[in-house]
């Protein structure tokens, strides 16, 4: 019987044990889970970024592209003003 009472003194040591042991399997699923959101909300706001600097890039294109073109109307009407110019002195 005095094996009995060892075994019994064992289970006791054993029980907290598994109960710990619960308890960090508990804990590494939450953590699990807790990390999957972060990771989904990553994507979401790299995604959220990337739009964002595409608009801002295509804003700032634009902005560029209309002077450019502001510019070489303007370029244009010098050149057909210097084109009339020639021809009437030539013409004289």
């Amino acid at each position: 019987m005095a094996w009995l009472g060892g075994v019994l003194s064992a289970l006791r040591t054993i029980d907290p044990l598994m109960q710990i042991e619960r308890k960090h399997g508990e804990l590494i699923s939450a953590l699990s889970d807790r990390l999957q959101r972060i990771e989904a909300r990553e994507e979401i706001v790299t995604a959220e970024a990337k739009a964002a600097a595409a608009t801002a890039a295509s804003a700032v294109a634009s902005q560029h592209i209309g002077e450019v073109a502001r510019r070489l109307g303007s370029i244009e009407e010098r050149v057909t003003q210097l084109e009339r110019r020639g021809k009437s002195t030539r013409l004289r």
